[in-house]
């Protein structure tokens, strides 16, 4: 995923439900707490914070699979 990009959600996941439209705004790795951290932007300008352990099965599958949950709009894309 890439930040400033926009996307759609493809299957629910956290907060987010399908057809939702978010950018991302930024992520990043946090070594000492060993987490990866999202966080989105909707269309109304509302933050949503993702944070995925990777001490967490479940957490590392679903980073691992991002792509299931999201996908990139065309830059063309007319919202």
């Amino acid at each position: 995923m890439e930040i400033g990009k926009t996307y759609i959600v493809k299957k629910n996941i956290f907060k987010c439900r399908v057809g939702q439209i978010f950018t991302l705004k930024r992520c990043g790795y946090q070594a000492y707490y060993g987490e990866y951290n999202f966080v989105f932007t909707d269309m109304e300008n509302k933050n949503i914070c993702v944070v995925l352990r990777g001490d967490n099965k479940e957490d590392m599958k679903i980073y691992r699979c991002l792509d299931e949950y999201f996908e990139k709009l065309d830059d063309n894309t007319n919202l």
